[in-house]
């Protein structure tokens, strides 16, 4: 099969690879859309020759929705040609570890190991082996290429099991990248009385306003605290969800914003140390929690539950998607995703059977 090989750093070139067959409990999908993803940026980054812990070429793509090629021994109630939305295989616990059983698999310390071995989704490539208990059928009225992105709304999903949002509550959301706008959307739908969203560039706060956020805030322009001083009243917000991460100060940012007694989720992949006002959240009563990944909310996948708001029409997923790119232009799709400033990214999409 065809498959973007990444040697590290910015070199990804399109080459052939063996055809994975699956096994037991797995299934092989035909890759129709795989969506590059902020964590996919942070190796692209990196100098060439710093890719820790995978032989070189490595294969990516964790966020991917296809059909079913074909299955493996013994797999029952699905059928080849069958379209299906894909929990990535790095998201695969243990089963066994006391996280696992409570349903917090992504928590597994085993995660994403599969007899010793690393296991990992192939997006960005023509197929990609997957288990079968994390494929879930797409109805009819959801598109393939709003599925394939199912992956950043279950972060979502997660965010706000993690950080609830009542119906009085004001959110603000920094960062409305892809994964800041489906937090922000998901907000919204669960009740949210009011959604602010802060960015540095004016097309995704654009798309913010377009996809029902209730105030914007260009942190490039504007006094980002006294903004939401005034668009709140002068009380702050009730729920911050930091949806930045890298080397911005946005944790310092988020503890300024937060109301007494509110709350501020971690969403964000920090790569640079973040300074935290200790005095400030011990004043406020700051609750500070951490969002990674998703896994089971009351025993319900939290992808699942991301499935069904966007097959609901809670959910408006399409304008997030802005670059389409074939397989071969892999590299391409990962500059476009790398500079937003430029291209206009929020989210890109490999489309591995598109010329």
């Amino acid at each position: 099969m065809k498959a973007a090989l990444f040697y590290g750093g910015k070199d990804i070139r399109t080459g052939e690879v063996e055809t994975p067959f699956p096994g037991p409990g797995e299934v092989l999908v035909k890759v129709l859309a795989a969506g590059v993803c902020g964590s996919d940026l942070h190796p692209y980054r990196r100098p060439a020759d710093e890719v820790p812990g995978r032989s070189i070429p490595v294969l990516n793509g964790h966020e991917l929705a296809g059909e079913i090629a074909a299955l493996g021994p013994g797999v029952e109630g699905f059928s080849v040609g069958q379209r299906v939305g894909v929990e990535p295989r790095h998201l695969v616990g243990c089963g066994q570890c006391r996280w696992c059983r409570r349903g917090e698999y992504q928590l597994c310390l085993d995660l994403g190991m599969r007899n010793g071995q690393r296991v990992h989704s192939t997006g960005f490539a023509e197929y990609s082996l997957e288990s079968v208990d994390k494929c879930f059928p797409l109805p009819e009225n959801l598109p393939t290429e709003d599925a394939a992105i199912l992956d950043v709304y279950a972060v979502a999903v997660h965010a706000l099991q993690r950080v609830p949002v009542r119906p009085m509550d004001t959110v603000v959301v920094q960062g409305v990248g892809a994964i800041g706008l489906a937090v922000a959307q998901v907000a919204k739908a669960a009740g949210a009385r009011r959604v602010i969203a802060i960015d540095t560039l004016d097309a995704p706060l654009e798309l913010a306003t377009r996809l029902g956020c209730d105030g914007v805030i260009n942190a490039m322009r504007n006094d980002v605290l006294a903004a939401v001083q005034d668009l709140t009243g002068g009380t702050g917000a009730d729920v911050v969800y930091e949806a930045v991460g890298g080397k911005a100060p946005t944790l310092a940012q988020a503890v300024e914003i937060v109301t007494p007694g509110g709350q501020i989720g971690l969403v964000g992949m920090f790569q640079a140390p973040q300074s935290l006002d200790t005095q400030a959240c011990l004043r406020k009563e700051v609750t500070l929690r951490w969002v990674w990944s998703y896994g089971l909310w009351d025993g319900v996948p939290e992808y699942k539950i991301a499935l069904d708001m966007m097959a609901e029409g809670r959910l408006e997923v399409a304008p997030l998607i802005t670059h389409r790119f074939p397989l071969e232009h892999t590299a391409y799709a990962f500059a476009a995703a790398d500079d937003k400033r430029a291209s206009g990214a929020v989210k890109v999409l490999v489309k591995p059977w598109e010329e």
